[in-house]
């Protein structure tokens, strides 16, 4: 297959169970619409793989389910799905990061794939609207229509022939340059959320190649709805799982790796802060 998506899918309990079925349904009906969509969830809760199974069904989604409904954590849960692609569809050319807060217009990879098709990016992002209204990454505003057929025409109706820098999910990788950075290392990602993304962007500076100062991007030719943290920050002892995480990333990449995050984020007093804390011993 020329893609195949890959996505972590949990379902909160009680009351919040209930809005995140309405999130699935959307996310699942919208993927539906592209064309022979293939989906690797990994099962992380809330429904049994049966009633997954069932859901994805009723919108006549190709799915294949990993896991046994236990939240073993993002960086877990996405690599399962990577190492599920390299073993057993070892052909594919694409694979997508995508989240059950998301809805996608028909057929939204092709002009990423396009884009990555006549460049040597590892990897390529849309543009976003946010829960906010937020258009990522131009940090501009639009309303959100009401009605979900509305918010399809309307992503369909931003498209533009711009790459601009940025990094936003859902993004597409370059099988090749997925693997051969390795995806996400769970030694050190310990965690259940936290810093997975920024590992994984530095794996793709340094297989680049610091000279050519590498930087992601967003091609602005599609867009996606991503709610953006609809689920994480309501989850228990998060707190814990990004420490963990931030500690593994500064032993994974070290001081320089994340200063050179600060450069690609514009955010070096984030990051400077936690290289000092590790380097001074006040962790």
């Amino acid at each position: 297959m020329k893609i195949i998506h890959t996505m972590p899918l949990m379902i909160r309990s009680e009351p919040l169970n209930t809005e995140d079925i309405t999130m699935a349904s959307a996310c699942f009906e919208s993927l539906a619409l592209t064309d022979n969509a293939l989906v690797i969830i990994y099962n992380q809760g809330g429904l049994d793989n049966a009633q997954l199974n069932h859901l994805c069904s009723s919108f006549k989604l190709s799915t294949v389910i990993l896991g046994e409904g236990e939240n073993v954590g993002i960086a877990r849960a996405r690599q399962c799905c990577f190492e599920y692609i390299w073993k057993h569809h070892i052909h594919t050319e694409y694979i997508s990061e995508i989240h059950v807060d998301m809805v996608f217009p028909p057929n939204w990879h092709s002009p990423l794939i396009e884009y990555l098709d006549i460049t040597d990016e590892p990897m390529i992002s849309p543009g976003i609207i946010t829960i906010n209204g937020e258009l990522q990454p131009l940090g501009q505003y639009t309303n959100i229509p009401s009605t979900y057929r509305e918010l399809i025409t309307h992503l369909e109706g931003l498209s533009l022939d711009e790459v601009h820098p940025g990094f936003v999910h859902p993004v597409i990788h370059r099988a090749s340059s997925l693997r051969s950075v390795g995806g996400y290392d769970t030694q050190f990602l310990r965690g259940k959320q936290g810093y997975e993304d920024d590992s994984l962007l530095l794996g793709y500076v340094y297989y680049m190649g610091t000279k050519k100062q590498w930087r992601p991007k967003c091609y602005l030719k599609s867009w996606v709805y991503h709610a953006t943290m609809a689920q994480r920050m309501s989850l228990p002892d998060k707190h814990i799982d990004f420490a963990l995480n931030e500690k593994g990333l500064f032993q994974q990449y070290g001081a320089y790796g994340l200063r050179k995050l600060s450069e690609i984020h514009s955010n070096s007093d984030g990051f400077e802060t936690i290289i000092d804390r590790y380097i001074h011993g006040e962790d």
